[in-house]
């Protein structure tokens, strides 16, 4: 299933199985490579339920199309920008819905620098090749995959941003929503001692059992307020 619609501005979302399944995944991993030719990129993916599956349909598609892929596994988007860009990648697909609910599938598409592959920038022409018949591998040899760990570069370069050694004693309340900040943020606390953080939510559950990893909404903000003031930390923060 490939339903038009789901081709939005910025990136790819849908409603998994009825707007946007496997064979979608497929069909658009190869018109992504039979577009804009990459030789070599990365793939990762969020914690949601349709996640690995549509990642592997993904990379099929880009291995049918002649790409090399390297397969991130369970990542943040922004780290697989950070693999293209790091890796002098020729482009990237992050298999995420971001903060829709949790019936939603898609993906976030970067080509040679991490740049944004939008609806001005290649994104209708993958949507037609992907529609079309000739989204299918031309001839060509195919590709391959090997996994990839970018989890150390990533968290060093995070690190890079600040003075850690000036970072003075804090009491912090972490919202990570059951989203991939659960899974990003441990590496990065781990080497700041100095924060006192009492962790909400961290464990990655794409039903999202708690409340939906949208910050924007004022009902999803509730528990991160409430929370803080309990604790009576200096700040809270809330995850998408």
């Amino acid at each position: 299933m490939l339903d038009p619609k789901v081709f939005k501005a910025y990136d790819v979302r849908g409603i998994y199985a009825s707007e946007l399944d496997e064979e979608g995944a497929r069909a658009i991993g190869r018109a992504f490579v039979d577009i804009f030719e990459p030789k070599r990129i990365a793939v990762g993916h969020d914690m949601r339920v349709s996640s690995p599956s549509m990642t592997e349909a993904v990379i099929a598609g880009a291995v049918e199309a002649g790409a090399e892929v390297l397969e991130l596994g369970l990542v943040g988007t922004e780290m697989v920008y950070f693999a293209v860009g790091e890796l002098g990648l020729d482009g990237g697909i992050a298999v995420t819905a971001s903060h829709n609910p949790k019936e939603y599938t898609g993906m976030k598409i970067v080509r040679a620098g991490a740049l944004p592959v939008g609806g001005e920038s290649g994104l209708l022409e993958i949507r037609d090749r992907a529609m079309s018949e000739a989204a299918t591998a031309q001839g060509q040899s195919p590709g391959h995959v090997r996994k990839h760990d970018i989890w150390p570069a990533y968290v060093e370069r995070v690190l890079s941003f600040v003075d850690v050694s000036a970072i003075v004693p804090l009491k912090v309340v972490i919202d990570a929503a059951n989203g991939m900040g659960g899974v990003m943020l441990p590496p990065v606390l781990e080497q700041l001692p100095q924060l006192d953080v009492v962790r909400c939510f961290f464990e990655p559950d794409g039903t999202f059992p708690n409340h939906e990893p949208n910050p924007l909404l004022p009902e999803n903000r509730e528990f991160i307020i409430g929370r803080t003031l309990d604790e009576g930390a200096d700040f809270g923060v809330a995850f998408d």
